[in-house]
């Protein structure tokens, strides 16, 4: 059964410039499996899934030598 996801991506970034090091992102989603959802975005990258205790999935994803954490809140 899809669900409708509140999805916050945060990666990082060089934080040259005085920029800050990480770059974030909120979308809302529909999708029935939040883990499938990333593989494709990131079909390369190593997943780390973890559930959080108020219910929301975290999936942190490696990209060479950074992370972007995918944190998905149902809606």
């Amino acid at each position: 059964m899809m669900k409708t996801y509140e999805l916050i991506i945060q990666m990082q970034q060089p934080s040259c410039g005085g920029k800050s090091p990480y770059k974030s992102e909120i979308r809302t989603v529909t999708t029935d499996d939040p883990v499938a959802y990333v593989q494709k975005l990131e079909p390369d990258s190593k997943l780390e899934v973890t559930e959080l205790d108020d219910g929301a999935i975290m999936i942190m994803a490696q990209r060479n030598s950074a992370w972007i954490k995918y944190e998905f809140c149902e809606d």
